[in-house]
């Protein structure tokens, strides 16, 4: 056990405090809006709080740590990409002030009103689906976590993912979006604390020049060089260049845009917010290089292993569990619970608003406030439940942050790149965005049940590699949006996108 009273102390006054804050936040539900979108009060400081709080969240400083300590200083250009993609939607408010505007309370919502019921509900159904799978992997990464840095025996892997999973869903189905909203506020603090303390304590422990040339020896210039990287390499870059228009509108952090005051807020939201997503790439991959470097060394201690080979994603927990201070590993673990659960409630709230708003209700219209308030909250023990078992049962043959690309490409190159073309492109119509939602969200499936089964040959492997899947994806959709559309404008000509005012809720 790695734990003294003070770390203990520190775990358990921050639980006290974020589940009052849900009990708290219960009178203020007051309609389904209230709940979801905590009533599209969110101004700029506030969101940009929650936002954070929500997008760096456990499983974030795990597959990036464990994306640093497979790669080297190359994965920072992950992080490079990603804060050129909140800049260039910053500045241009692309796809999030246009929905904001509409008062769309999710995405699939969209499809219903641009072009017809049938695309609301794929779009929803591929959300969805991408959604439960990319966070599937949070429970076990989270319990991972807590198991190392605590020093439990491996054995109590599963209770911790049951136990965490009972703690979100606490304080997720009583107070919805304003509680989450709420506790993201105090979360963002003590993250912002502990990352930027664990930070200084990571690299001094073994030394930047240790760091260097543990890279160096391993990993040679592909340690340095994203392009050169046996691990990435530029098909991977140019996968993320594609994606660079649609960074930071994952649902969850997306239904942060919907809950602003207005669309303007929206747009200075993703502007702003851009450095911190940069720093929750960088700081948790140099955990992840500076782990590398000290289990390169004689002193180190063992690296557990799964299945014969060793857990990559545990190197960074193992490595703070023997250089952080008492007290300090207190700080951290509450502030890694506050990460996983800022994430996890939203993500689970986001997923389960996806299934009532635009697969239910597009059915049963006549659900009054109280009923989908009460469907939503079944849906988020629905949706735990099922995270829960997907975590315990799947592993990714990839790094997990990989895994979470590729679900996301699940997500971005069907529905995101639709969503622009609605937008953007009156020629676009249903036929043509049906057939880019059912090619864009099969193809990654590919890669997510099929790279590392040993069903496909040896000789066509590389077809359903993830960086080959990601980028024949969004070509594919693209293609198939802009043929099906110009072949279909006399038989199923556009609808019109009737503009809303930008003011008010």
């Amino acid at each position: 056990m790695n734990f003294i009273w003070l770390d203990w102390a520190m775990i358990v006054a921050f639980l006290l405090l974020t589940t009052g804050i849900a009990f708290m936040t219960r009178r203020l539900i007051s309609n389904y809006d209230s709940f979801l979108l905590a009533g599209r009060s969110l101004k700029l400081y506030l969101g940009m709080a929650t936002m954070g709080a929500t997008e760096l969240g456990l499983v974030t400083l795990m597959y990036f740590s464990e994306q640093g300590y497979k790669s080297g200083f190359s994965a920072f250009a992950i992080g490079v990409i990603s804060l050129l993609g909140f800049v260039f939607v910053g500045k241009t408010g692309f796809i999030i002030k246009g929905l904001r505007d509409l008062r769309m309370h999710t995405i699939a919502e969209f499809f219903g009103l641009r072009y017809s019921r049938s695309t609301q509900i794929v779009a929803a159904i591929i959300t969805f689906a991408a959604g439960l799978m990319n966070m599937g992997l949070f429970l076990v990464l989270g319990a991972k976590f807590l198991l190392y840095m605590v020093g439990l025996p491996p054995e109590a892997l599963p209770y911790l993912m049951f136990g965490l999973l009972l703690l979100v869903l606490l304080y997720t189905v009583v107070g919805g979006m304003v509680s989450v909203v709420l506790t993201d506020y105090v979360q963002f603090i003590i993250l912002f604390t502990s990352v930027v303390l664990t930070t200084y304590f990571a690299i001094t422990h073994v030394g930047y020049d240790a760091v260097i040339a543990a890279v160096q020896i391993e990993h040679g210039a592909g340690g340095f060089d994203p392009f050169l990287s046996d691990d990435l390499g530029w098909l991977f870059i140019v996968w993320l260049v594609f994606g660079l228009p649609f960074t930071g509108m994952w649902p969850p952090a997306l239904s942060r845009a919907l809950s602003t005051v207005d669309g303007e807020t929206s747009r200075k939201l993703y502007g702003f917010i851009g450095l911190s997503f940069l720093g929750r790439a960088l700081m948790p991959m140099m955990w992840g290089i500076c782990a590398f470097a000290y289990f390169a060394g004689a002193d180190a201690v063992p690296l557990p292993m799964v299945d014969g080979a060793p857990d990559t994603a545990a190197a960074m927990p193992v490595y703070l569990s023997q250089i952080l201070p008492n007290g300090l590993r207190g700080l951290v673990v509450a502030a890694a619970l506050a990460a996983l659960m800022s994430t996890f409630d939203s993500y689970l709230l986001c997923w389960s608003s996806i299934l009532v708003n635009d697969i239910v209700l597009p059915l049963r219209p006549e659900l009054k406030d109280r009923q989908k308030i009460l469907l939503t909250r079944l849906s988020v023990v629905g949706c735990g439940l099922f995270v829960l078992g997907w975590g315990y049962l799947y592993s990714p043959p990839e790094t997990f942050f990989r895994f979470m690309a590729i679900t996301g490409t699940m997500y971005s190159a069907s529905v995101l790149l639709t969503t622009a073309m609605g937008l953007y492109w009156k020629k676009a119509n249903t036929p043509g965005t049906l057939a880019s939602l059912c090619v864009a969200g099969l193809l990654p499936l590919t890669t997510i049940f099929l790279d590392g089964s040993g069903i496909v040959p040896p000789a066509y492997e590389w077809m359903i590699e993830d960086k080959v899947v990601g980028i024949a994806t969004f070509v594919a959709s693209v293609v198939f949006i802009v043929v099906a559309s110009l072949l279909t404008q006399k038989s199923h000509p556009p609808k019109v996108l009737q503009p809303v005012g930008t003011g008010g809720n």
